[in-house]
């Protein structure tokens, strides 16, 4: 009778085989799988970042959902059940350069197995006043500065210098430079030029225009992103 509860795996030994107490070879191996642990390593440097935004004020806690895990399956399907995050470990993999941030996941139907490979997504903070754009709407100077086109009051396309944070999916998260309500122009843009007249038409996420041969644009940029 094991001490423990769990399920059991493949038997290391033969029927037959001599075993002695203390020997280093275990007879099998017992894991508990409901619940099971989620180990997810973050790299130091997303750790210093974060901390960093955190003290600057750019994001904040993200309250009761900042211990809420989400998994996504190897074949990209969502997990069903929120884990709980447990701890964050203080020691960092000198191999690697990450620590071990763990989670606790309910697994009564046995989705998840031991060893399984999955992709964590932890709520660590949150930017309520984020503004998202599209990467293709972004444009640079000789000199690499990032800038858009808008359109201004009077329906004209205009240079805005922005200020680009870091990429999230095909999006950039801005940290200045345009405000909610800015009309963002995101195709057609090998034909504009500062002060040209523009027809504005709402962009579609597939990229597809709604009026062939004229710019497209954003009516509104304001997106949360966490």
């Amino acid at each position: 009778m094991a001490p423990i509860s769990g399920r059991i795996g493949k038997s290391y030994v033969t029927e037959g085989a001599l075993v002695t107490a203390n020997q280093p070879v275990a007879l099998t191996t017992i894991q508990q799988i409901d619940p099971v642990y989620v180990d997810i390593p973050q790299s130091t440097v997303e750790l210093m970042e974060l901390q960093k935004r955190l003290e600057e004020g750019k994001i904040k806690y993200a309250g009761k959902d900042q211990s809420k895990i989400r998994l996504v399956l190897e074949d990209g399907t969502i997990y069903q059940k929120e884990g709980v995050l447990q701890f964050r470990d203080v020691t960092v993999d000198p191999t690697t350069g990450s620590v071990i941030i763990r989670a606790t996941f309910p697994n009564d139907k046995e989705k998840l197995l031991p060893g399984m490979f999955v992709r964590a997504i932890v709520k660590e903070g949150v930017n309520k006043n984020a503004i998202l754009i599209p990467q293709q709407s972004v444009m640079r100077d000789p000199k690499g500065n990032p800038f858009v086109f808008i359109v201004d009051n009077e329906g004209k396309a205009q240079i805005r210098p922005i200020l680009l944070d870091r990429a999230i999916g095909d999006k950039w998260l801005l940290s200045k430079g345009l405000a909610p309500g800015d009309r963002l122009i995101v195709e057609g843009l090998q034909k504009i030029r500062p002060g040209v007249p523009v027809k504005a038409t709402d962009y579609k996420e597939d990229g597809q225009k709604q009026v062939p041969d004229s710019p497209s644009v954003r009516l509104d940029s304001n997106k949360k992103t966490k």
